[in-house]
């Protein structure tokens, strides 16, 4: 498990965001709150416009390495489903996901599906990905990739040593968020994460996709020996880019 420090000393403090869209105004707002809360790491929800197979979309990440690189945060993020999961494959394939991997340096860092990594005294685990409502709109190859999808196989190879948060982009079941949760495809998105909390038990899930801001407590159990465990895990869902207050959380590590 890699370690994440950015201060030299003293506690860590994250600045957790929603659905960023690859919005240069919504990002540099965030690093602006960051400053102000004296935020070591800021730590993306995924749908972070990871789309450098366009220009607007590599200068759309070459300044949130410049933001992070003037304002001393580091930027980490997970994948939503509007990434270009083509790119990360390769990436991936590269670096392995022992670690974050730099996109494009050392500020900007794409945390993989079940990568554990550690701010503080905190354990951490990033894993991505979600089905896009809208898919049959959008162009393969451009606008979506049939690599957004959580993997059930995945999930089943995620080793079950617990985690203290854990950041998703997707939300696990218990509670209606939004009209995706009509949706078969979503739901079954959903249940996957559901899966994902079980075996790692986190204290905390953070993610975005949902667009609106909600916060509820889920139940998962273990069994230890004779005994039954309860695990409570805070699930906060994290607004969008338009939302401001709403879309951001921020957590002393």
């Amino acid at each position: 498990m890699v370690t994440l420090n950015n201060k030299a000393y003293g506690q860590q403090r994250a600045l957790f965001a929603g659905d960023i869209h690859g919005n240069t105004d919504h990002a540099e707002w965030l690093f602006e709150v960051a400053v102000e809360n004296d935020c070591s790491h800021i730590i993306a929800c995924g749908d972070f416009g990871y789309w450098v197979h366009i220009s607007s979309g590599q200068k759309f990440v070459n300044r949130i390495a410049k933001l992070a690189e003037t304002n001393n945060i580091h930027f980490l993020w997970v994948d939503g489903n509007h990434e270009n999961h083509d790119i990360l494959n390769d990436l991936l394939a590269k670096h392995g996901d022992s670690e974050p991997i730099p996109t494009p340096n050392e500020w900007v860092k794409w945390i993989p599906r079940g990568c554990r990594f550690r701010i503080g005294d905190t354990n951490l685990m990033g894993y991505g990905g979600a089905w896009s409502v809208d898919w049959m709109d959008r162009t393969e190859g451009l606008s979506w990739w049939r690599g957004e999808l959580i993997d059930p196989e995945h999930i089943a190879q995620v080793d079950d040593e617990p985690v203290d948060i854990l950041v998703t982009h997707e939300a696990p079941m218990g509670a209606q968020l939004s009209y995706k949760d009509k949706l078969p495809q979503s739901v079954a998105q959903r249940e996957l994460v559901s899966t994902l909390v079980e075996k790692v038990t986190p204290e905390l899930v953070i993610c975005g996709h949902h667009h609106t801001r909600e916060t509820f407590t889920i139940n998962t159990f273990g069994v230890d020996g004779d005994d039954i465990l309860i695990n409570e895990t805070e699930v906060n869902v994290l607004g969008r880019d338009t939302m401001e207050m709403d879309s951001i959380a921020i957590y002393d590590l």
